[in-house]
């Protein structure tokens, strides 16, 4: 997946977080609330045996979270000037660190893993909108696996690069989830879970569809259909779900992909045209998108039809 928007902020993530470690560095993921920055993602890999510790860096209001992707040789780790460990990792298994603690590293052998950058404020808001207390740290057991954020990984780094450019809501659907994830599974937010009639209103429901309908193609964010369903964010994504079966990001390209059918038989538009109309943003991500659904590519589709 491509970055939402390449890194125009400051924090250690992206290139910066490379520089800093002496890796190479992707950037798969950047969400923004405004023009505030809450989450960046960014895969490291190396294939050096030894590197040297690394340098002061400006404390900031963020945490930074590791997901191993394969086995690390031997990480030593300071905070605040103290040693924190020196031992190996797993594959499969996170640490964490709070950047306003003079973290320092020093990793030995080669590297390949997934970094989480959250901003303490956009952690915050998300606690204040579940009627929680902030997060103060994030804490993670360092011989615990965890599969749950492994999969969060590869969807990341296996979806393609046109959805985070085409789709708002899925990135705010995966920017949620994980900033959710971490503040609960890391940082011990208790969030009372959604009652059995935690559903959307009939109004709710009726005033979320009718946004979607009418702004197939219009860069269209949870906070957006939240806000006209006087709703909180996390709250509308999971009441939507319960309500209908389906996320908002599913829901939109479902309807996306229903208007484009209609599209298909009933003009004579090209594929090109019928793909940005839609909110697909070009034909070939139409294509795959339609082929993955309906197990035909749209062109095959539609003779097959107007047979």
């Amino acid at each position: 997946m491509a970055t939402v928007q390449e890194n125009t902020h400051s924090g250690l993530f992206g290139q910066r977080l490379g520089r800093h470690l002496e890796m190479v560095s992707q950037s798969i993921l950047q969400v923004s609330k405004g023009d505030r920055l809450s989450l960046a993602v960014t895969r490291l890999t190396c294939m050096r045996q030894d590197r040297e510790r690394t340098v002061l860096i400006e404390p900031e209001a963020a945490f930074s979270a590791t997901y191993k992707l394969k086995d690390v040789e031997e990480h030593e780790f300071w905070l605040n000037g103290r040693m924190r460990y020196a031992r190996g990792f797993a594959a499969g298994t996170v640490s964490a660190a709070d950047l306003s603690e003079d973290p320092r590293s020093r990793i030995r052998g080669p590297f390949d893993g997934v970094q989480f950058y959250m901003r303490k404020e956009a952690l915050d808001d998300l606690a204040y909108e579940r009627g929680a207390s902030p997060i103060s740290t994030l804490r993670a057991l360092p011989d615990a696996s965890d599969p749950i954020l492994g999969s969060m990984c590869a969807f990341l780094l296996s979806a393609p690069p046109e959805m985070a450019q085409t789709n708002q809501l899925f990135v705010d659907q995966m920017a949620l989830s994980l900033l959710t994830y971490f503040a609960e599974g890391y940082g011990g937010m208790h969030v009372p879970p959604i009652p059995p009639n935690g559903s959307l209103a009939a109004w709710q429901e009726r005033r979320a569809k009718e946004i979607l309908h009418s702004r197939l193609a219009a860069r269209l964010t949870i906070a957006d259909v939240a806000r006209e369903c006087n709703l909180t964010p996390s709250y509308f994504a999971k009441a939507f779900r319960r309500t209908t079966g389906m996320s908002p990001h599913q829901y939109l390209t479902h309807i996306r992909l229903e208007e484009a059918k209609d599209l298909l038989l009933s003009s004579t538009l090209p594929l090109a045209d019928i793909a940005l109309i839609c909110g697909f943003g070009d034909q070939s991500y139409f294509t795959r998108v339609f082929t993955r659904s309906v197990g035909a590519s749209p062109g095959a589709w539609r003779r097959s039809m107007l047979r």
